[in-house]
């Protein structure tokens, strides 16, 4: 995650070759235990929302100092993002880019408790309920909370924000609309509560509406301009003060924000910078005080660097939800061949991953994070995940060769510019030309290679994919069937009734038990096809120097953007 004082960002720049000059990677920790599968657990209780507790600031003004570990007002923030959004809409767009830099400006629903990362808590919600049934959530808003243009918000911004991801408009994407087929229809019973109902009793509601992507927008807004693509109006703790593209987005305290006495920062500025070595080079000098999240983050040999020449600095390695892997455009030749996936599956080797990519900070892991997939003693038994990798090397160039394929082929391999990504895609290149696939990397700015992957006009893609939050329905989004023709983030453009209908199944089981074995099927089936072979897990890694406070604890890299707690302690 991310937070920082910027200063001479030109001097940055001209520093950054002379300070890696120096860098030489030392042992990296061990990998992180999986944990075990989920266990059946009793019915909880309709949950009602709850603060977050943190300590009261000293108020603006007051004359005495506050102690060292109290929260303080005012100072600012710069964060290095590494590239431009492709747009200013959070419910329309994928990745990290536009989230991480827009959360901070906008509310959702409800969220995930920033001291208890798995725990949901209200955020425009103060309380809510659940039918017996599970059939029906009825959501009571906070009052008198204020757009950044002074109007109220009441339940029609939400039903509107909700409505236009169930049935978006034309030519409105609408990526997250797979995890949330389960919602029949939105409802306003008085301008403070909103009412959803369900098709079917659906578990991972509540965890899919806490996502950070999941923001609530102006309706007369929305009615005034059309569309957010360039506009920005939230209820977060900042307001957007100027965005120039490829260079920064500049950030305002929101003095009316719902949550009393925050937050404690007077702005935060986003600056755009793509080049790693640089943002490195900011950090280690003291130019930036946190590292950003997900590829923003610390690379693996910079956090060791960066502990033997900085002690006071934390290093901070934690469950990034964020695996590698090879996305296969299954509409075309030669991946519309299972046999063909298959092969390029065997061929990867996931052991070797950890230690050349994660180098220590990560883990063998399938399509699901912790609890939820299948424990690597287990993995280690099936193929493409044995050792040594002899008969899983013999086996692919076999299905090859009955593909029709004995001498290999040569393909494009779309990389995302991102040194973290240039990476996965150059290992991956290395595994398949072991079985004679020359996979070429294709090298692509990130807005152009989401475009290319929204149209199709792509065969492979190696890169990271991320959980925005730690359940199985996230990732449905892969894996769903297109609507209009849209095929949302199914890159792979799966089309496979078995896998749809185990999606399906899973989010229907409420309970943990019974979900967890549909979960382990559906693994399975996704090993089979062999559509999005897993490389790696990678945990995320940041860096914080001791004057940044606030951050709470750690998980995915895409929600806890909201800097709202985050103070400075000089």
């Amino acid at each position: 995650m991310q937070t920082r004082n910027w200063l001479n960002l030109a001097g940055c720049l001209a520093t950054a070759t002379l300070l890696l000059a120096g860098c030489a990677p030392a042992a990296a920790p061990a990998p992180t235990p999986k944990t075990e599968a989920p266990k059946a657990s009793p019915k909880v209780e309709t949950p009602a929302a709850k603060p977050a507790p943190s300590p009261q600031p000293q108020a603006p003004g007051s004359t005495p100092k506050p102690a060292a570990d109290q929260p303080r007002y005012g100072g600012s923030l710069a964060i290095p993002t590494t590239g431009d959004p492709l747009s200013l809409d959070v419910v329309q767009e994928v990745g990290y880019l536009v989230v991480n830099v827009l959360q901070s400006t906008y509310s959702g629903l409800i969220q995930s408790d920033p001291n208890s990362p798995e725990e949901i808590i209200g955020d425009l919600a103060k309380s809510w309920e659940i039918a017996k049934d599970g059939l029906a959530y009825t959501f009571r808003l906070q009052e008198n909370v204020k757009f950044h243009d002074g109007t109220a918000l009441t339940s029609d911004d939400v039903k509107t924000s909700l409505d236009r991801q169930l049935d978006p408009p034309r030519g409105l994407r609408a990526p997250r609309r797979p995890e949330m087929q389960a919602i029949e229809k939105v409802e306003t019973l008085d301008k403070n509560t909103v009412k959803l109902t369900l098709k079917y009793p659906f578990g991972p509601l509540l965890t899919v509406l806490s996502s950070g992507y999941q923001v609530v927008y102006s309706k007369s807004f929305l009615e005034k301009k059309g569309n957010m693509t360039k506009d920005v109006m939230g209820t977060g703790p900042f307001k957007l003060k100027n965005y120039s593209q490829g260079v920064s987005l500049e950030q305002v305290k929101n003095p009316d924000y719902f949550v009393k006495g925050r937050p404690y920062l007077d702005g935060l500025t986003f600056y755009i910078i793509k080049d790693a070595g640089t943002r490195l080079a900011a950090f280690r000098t003291g130019r930036v005080k946190l590292t950003g999240p997900g590829e923003a983050g610390l690379m693996p040999t910079d956090a060791e660097v960066v502990k033997k020449e900085i002690p006071n600095v934390q290093i901070i390695s934690y469950p990034g939800l964020q695996y590698g892997n090879i996305t296969l455009n299954t509409s075309q030749k030669p991946w519309s061949d299972i046999k063909v996936r298959k092969a390029a599956s065997l061929a990867i080797d996931r052991q070797n991953a950890v230690k050349v990519l994660a180098q220590g900070y990560g883990e063998i892991g399938s399509h699901f994070p912790g609890k939820w997939g299948i424990p690597g003693n287990e993995l280690e038994k099936i193929p493409g995940w044995r050792q040594p990798k002899d008969a899983d090397i013999a086996e692919a160039k076999k299905l090859l060769a009955e593909a029709g394929y004995p001498d290999g082929f040569t393909v494009k391999g779309l990389v995302r510019s991102e040194k973290i990504n240039v990476e996965v895609s150059t290992y991956a290149a290395n595994e398949l030309a072991k079985i004679g696939i020359k996979y070429e990397l294709d090298v692509k700015e990130t807005a152009v290679r989401t475009q290319l992957l929204n149209t199709g006009d792509f065969s492979a893609h190696a890169f990271h994919s991320a959980y925005i939050y730690p359940d199985p329905q996230n990732e449905s989004r892969f894996w769903t069937p297109p609507l209009r023709g849209d095929w949302g983030q199914n890159w792979a453009r799966v089309d496979d009734k078995k896998i749809f209908d185990l999606w399906d199944k899973q989010g229907r089981a409420v309970d943990l038990a019974e979900r967890a074995k549909i979960v382990r099927e559906l693994d399975l089936a996704l090993i089979d096809y062999a559509a999005r072979p897993v490389v790696y897990w990678r945990n995320a890694i940041i860096g914080m120097w001791p004057e940044v406070r606030g951050r709470g604890k750690l998980i995915g890299n895409y929600n806890f953007q909201k800097y709202q707690d985050v103070w400075l302690a000089k």
